[in-house]
């Protein structure tokens, strides 16, 4: 090591001190929960090591956790990794020095023999130092192999964070804030760790399994009550998820009143919106005359019918956990196309929108397969307790409900898995965001994400809306799209599996006119 490089050392590792007492003084302000650590306690309290997997960008907390167990990390050899191994080592902790690109290697051989000899656990951010993010590397099968340790996925779940815009996009849990530790069950890697194919597949696995770990129930999104998020009291803040999961009670409650129930409010509630939302009653009156051609008579009994079904599309959230496939009031159309969806091995999109019953379609969505993982891409609710009841409500039946801003990397991993993920793709976007197509007779800014998706993952794109009839629900399919059959350039891939979607939801909302949502100012946005 030249001399420079021993004086940088020395002052990174002085600059460690400081850090670690304003880390311990951070970490005693937050409130921990742990799920599941007897997986870890049972291997330990066996004598055998074992190698703890997490992410990146949700490493803060996890050391403080440690207690009683002795790890040894792997830490890089970068600037960044002297610091943090000044820390470490103050934690308790030993340090093995290497990444996947510097000195990796040896580093892993060097704590696998340490494991072997001494019963050290291993710590691996096993998507680090530099990612892709999300993405596990192949450090950590290999060293659970040359250790012969079990393996346990962890997740650290944060109701209030500071999220940093670096690769990992890590975060800072906030002072006073509450984070929970959940553990996945140990599980032994069986792979030849010499086997690139087998290696690869060992690293899919745990991907899935750290992806499959959830955070418990009060700390879903919305749970936190973040000024920046509601307006929620101070002192109601303080009682952090009371209000949340009372209103979630609440509206289980109102779900005890059945279809029938529901549908009596919706009535109310629709006539209650259209005789207050005046300029939304005369948005989607132009809306109707001006798309289908209606004389203005016509496009206000639509338009008045219209509030009524959206009222109760919004009511029907509440019913969601009661409402799958096997549900008395549902009838199939096309079962064939739904079978050969749960039949086949390949990545799907299911494309809807704001029309008839489709907030039970997350329902129904869950109920496709265990096996396979399920996603529901929503936009988020301002208010924190109206986002929290919904997702949670919505999230029922298996499938996950994220927000929109969050969900690219969740989607991209889902389908990379074969996984199954479910868009509105009727909204209004910004032009950044959008291909121009025409929908209903005008050019409308088209959300091209679903699409830009399914055509990174070769995913069939699958048109799929639920609509009412005679005190039932219609499940309509169309014949899907695979994107693996396009031609050209991406962007040309990308306008043809958005203009597929965008042409299955005009047919759709032409068979039902009175279901959609007519009061969004779906043509707002414009070509510059």
């Amino acid at each position: 090591m030249h001399r420079s490089d021993e004086r940088k050392s020395g002052r990174m590792r002085l600059l460690a001190a400081p850090i670690y007492w304003l880390y311990r003084l951070w970490c005693r302000s937050i409130q921990y929960t742990e799920i599941n650590r007897k997986a870890i306690e049972d291997t330990a309290d066996q004598g055998r090591s074992v190698v703890l997997c997490l992410w990146h960008d949700e490493l803060f907390p996890l050391i403080y956790l440690k207690r009683q167990l002795r790890i040894i990390a792997l830490v890089s050899q970068s600037d960044d990794g002297e610091l943090l191994a000044g820390v470490l080592e103050r934690m308790g902790l030993e340090t093995a020095r290497g990444s996947s690109t510097r000195g990796g290697v040896k580093a892993l051989l060097a704590a696998a023999r340490r494991m072997r000899q001494d019963g050290l656990c291993a710590c691996v951010t096993v998507d680090g130092p530099r990612g892709p993010r999300h993405e596990v590397k192949e450090g950590a099968v290999f060293l659970a192999g040359q250790a012969g340790a079990p393996v346990v996925p962890i997740r650290l779940f944060m109701t209030r964070r500071k999220l940093f815009h670096s690769w990992d996009r890590f975060q800072l849990p906030l002072p006073f804030s509450r984070v929970a530790m959940v553990c996945g069950n140990a599980y032994n890697v069986t792979c030849n760790i010499r086997d690139q194919e087998q290696v690869a597949a060992a690293c899919r696995d745990l991907e899935a399994r750290l992806n499959n770990l959830r955070p418990p129930e009060s700390f879903l999104p919305g749970v936190s009550m973040s000024r920046s998020h509601s307006r929620v009291s101070s002192g109601e803040n303080a009682a952090a998820g009371f209000l949340p999961r009372t209103c979630y009670q609440l509206a289980r409650l109102f779900a005890k009143s059945g279809f029938g129930g529901v549908r009596k409010v919706g009535l109310g509630l629709g006539w209650l919106f259209w005789l207050c939302l005046r300029k939304r009653r005369q948005l989607a009156i132009g809306n109707i005359y001006s798309h289908l051609g209606y004389p203005r008579a016509k496009a206000r009994l639509i338009a008045r019918e219209s509030f009524t079904q959206n009222a109760d599309s919004f009511l029907e959230c509440v019913l969601v956990p009661e409402f799958g496939m096997d549900h008395p009031l549902l009838h199939i159309e096309r079962p064939d196309l739904l079978e050969r969806l749960k039949r086949e091995n390949r990545p799907a999109v299911a494309a809807t929108g704001h029309l008839g019953a489709w907030e039970l379609l997350a329902g129904l969505l869950g109920d496709i397969s265990s096996e396979r993982d399920r996603i529901v891409v929503v936009r988020r609710y301002r208010n924190a307790v109206l986002h929290y009841v919904t997702t949670r409500l919505r999230s029922s039946r298996g499938a996950r409900a994220i927000g929109h801003r969050e969900a690219t990397f969740p989607v991209l991993h889902a389908l990379r898995q074969n996984g199954c993920v479910a868009f509105l793709v009727d909204h209004n976007t910004g032009s950044s965001e959008s291909v121009f197509l025409p929908f209903l007779g005008e050019e409308a800014a088209v959300n091209k994400g679903p699409a830009l998706l399914a055509v990174r993952a070769n995913a069939k794109i699958w048109p799929i809306f639920l609509l009412r009839k005679n005190g039932k629900y219609i499940l309509t399919q169309e014949e899907p799209l695979d994107t693996a059959t396009l031609h050209g350039s991406t962007e040309e891939k990308i306008e043809a599996a958005a203009r597929f979607y965008t042409q299955a939801m005009e047919r759709a909302v032409r068979r039902a006119p009175e279901q959609w949502f007519w009061m969004h100012n779906r043509w707002k946005t414009r070509r510059q």
